[in-house]
């Protein structure tokens, strides 16, 4: 997702991110999804979850499909309706990460 910090997800489907030097932060649960902030926002007040597949490999997140508010999308039905590509929603995903690790406390640069 990006240079600085490093990700994968456990058979249980927990999301675990680490900046490089520092410990791994639990980020998300598979069956809670990766809360995202879009900008703008796809719906007034609407919470935004990626839903992602439990395991995988190394530096990838199998994403499985998109909850706007209440309704559950696809990823190609809500790249569409918003007229939003890949490149959006993986920024998205790397914005949300990195603020997990801030709020954990994990160092942006290792000592």
């Amino acid at each position: 997702m990006s240079d600085n910090h490093f990700i994968t997800v456990s058979k249980q489907g927990v999301l675990m991110a680490r900046r490089k030097g520092a410990a791994p932060v639990a980020v998300a649960r598979a069956e809670e999804g990766l809360v995202v902030r879009p900008e703008p926002e796809l719906e007034p007040g609407a919470v935004v979850r990626v839903r992602f597949a439990p395991g995988g490999r190394n530096r990838e997140v199998l994403v499985m499909g998109v909850v706007v508010g209440d309704e559950e999308l696809e990823v190609e039905e809500l790249l569409a309706r918003y007229g939003l590509d890949e490149a959006e929603l993986g920024r998205w995903m790397r914005r949300a990460v990195e603020e997990a690790l801030d709020a954990a406390g994990s160092p942006s640069m290792p000592r």
